[in-house]
């Protein structure tokens, strides 16, 4: 008996060298472990946090975690004789459906320049306009003379 406990201790262990002296490392340092029970739980879950996306989609239906898409499947289509039938509209409600979305027209007089514009494909009566508010919203005295310093810089 002692042979083979002599054997055993013998026996070669990466890192360590023998069965002894990883024994002698890892029997203190086990007596510790419960200090940490706490940590078990958000261990797990931190752990199967980063594990799960990696497990395989068929495990996991195996297993009953996932349902199956094949079975829900086969279910869909063997149930068309018990699925409702479906809604017939008269030709005034479907009518109706089709008009829902539609609002009523409202022409002002600034819609008469753009349907102009739009049909011409001329839109400097608009460029005009917006030139004049880009010039009555900007302040008085302010133009573009940083820029230009900032051009000089670059030269």
């Amino acid at each position: 008996m002692s042979s083979l406990a002599r054997l055993l201790n013998t026996f070669p262990v990466p890192l360590f060298g023998s069965v002894r002296t990883a024994a002698a490392f890892t029997l203190p340092k086990a007596k510790t472990l419960p200090r940490f029970a706490g940590w078990l739980g958000p261990g797990a879950v931190g752990a199967l946090w980063f594990v799960w996306p990696a497990v395989d989609d068929g495990w996991k239906i195996e297993m009953g975690l996932k349902a199956d898409p094949e079975a829900a499947k086969k279910a869909a289509d063997a149930a068309p004789a018990d699925a409702p039938k479906k809604v017939e509209l008269s030709v005034e409600a479907l009518a109706k459906v089709e008009d829902a979305y539609k609002a009523e027209e409202v022409n002002t007089e600034d819609d008469e320049p753009l349907a102009k514009a739009v049909a011409t494909g001329d839109f400097s009566y608009f460029e005009e306009k917006w030139e004049a508010f880009s010039e009555k919203s900007g302040r008085p005295g302010e133009d573009d003379d940083d820029d230009d310093e900032d051009d000089d810089d670059d030269e």
